[in-house]
């Protein structure tokens, strides 16, 4: 059974819905630009077609980044002003300034749980430094051929 991560799945997901280019990886394109010149000229109109893809990938998420800032400043604008309605044996203002700060502090928080939880599922997924050492490209120099 193959377990794919859901960025794994998102990304495949945007990179299909926008025309993303065929699915060869670096080695397989390498080998093709090799053989003529017209196999040339198709590879670079697919890293063409995948330059485009990312740039539209970067431009979503900007866009869906700047959304979801938009919802969570609206947020804290109707928190504070809800809190400010409260009667409390405070001031308006500290009860306004008390909840922005505290609603600022949840909001950095969370970004940054987010943040450390993606970093970690994509350092899952990369090699150490230690494990490709460990298997180098060219196999193992020690390693007996029989003639």
């Amino acid at each position: 059974m193959v377990v794919r991560s859901i960025s794994q799945g998102l990304q495949q997901w945007v990179t299909t819905l926008l025309g993303g280019a065929a699915g060869l990886n670096d080695e397989e394109l390498k080998a093709q630009a090799i053989k003529n010149q017209s196999e040339t000229d198709r590879l670079v109109q697919i890293e063409n077609a995948r330059g485009a893809v990312k740039l539209k990938l970067v431009t979503i998420v900007g866009a869906l980044a700047l959304i979801a800032l938009a919802i969570v400043v609206g947020a804290i604008v109707v928190v504070v002003q809800a809190a400010g309605e409260l009667k409390l044996p405070w001031s308006r203002i500290g009860t306004v300034v008390g909840t922005f700060l505290c609603a600022s502090g949840l909001t950095g928080l969370v970004a940054r749980w987010v943040t450390r939880w993606f970093k970690r599922r994509r350092a899952i997924g990369t090699p150490t430094a230690a494990s490709a050492s460990q298997n180098p490209p060219g196999g193992d120099p020690n390693q007996m051929t029989s003639p």
